[in-house]
């Protein structure tokens, strides 16, 4: 967790309240897709930091390709199950799945794989597990019980 320090966790609490923020502002019905768009910037951003460890010279043979292919294969899961909940009554699905992100941050972390940093992959998981909880919440209101800034 080299690098982890306090002021990068104090920025990333306040980035996630920023997030949480920017989802209520929205009107009810385009707080989805926010959430969603979070969900495909999340895992890419892992696929991003598996082409960065390719390595320019004999990269067709280099073993780096299958950390992109995992990555990629872990972002379409992700998005896939993303679209399926973003028009319809359970969108706080949307919710759970960045929560869900949050723990493949962790399974990184834990498996301290080669081509994202430690710190990240920490203050992914914590950036993560606010989000999703709160957009849990946020998206699980009904019409009637929300009340507009």
């Amino acid at each position: 967790m080299d690098g982890a320090n306090p002021i990068l966790i104090g920025v990333t609490v306040l980035l996630a309240a920023a997030s949480i923020g920017a989802i209520m502002a929205l009107p009810p019905r385009a707080r989805p897709a926010l959430v969603f768009a979070q969900l495909v910037l999340m895992t890419g951003i892992y696929i991003g930091f598996a082409v960065i460890g390719l390595e320019p010279i004999n990269t067709a043979t280099r073993p780096e390709w299958s950390a992109v292919l995992i990555e990629s294969l872990i972002a379409i899961a992700f998005i896939g199950a993303g679209l399926n909940f973003l028009h319809g009554e359970r969108a706080w699905v949307l919710g759970a799945l960045i929560l869900g992100h949050g723990g493949a941050d962790l399974m990184h972390l834990l498996m301290d794989v080669a081509h994202s940093p430690d710190w990240y992959e920490f203050l992914c998981t914590l950036f993560d597990a606010i989000v999703g909880f709160a957009a849990i919440w946020l998206l699980s209101q009904k019409s009637s019980e929300i009340q507009s800034p």
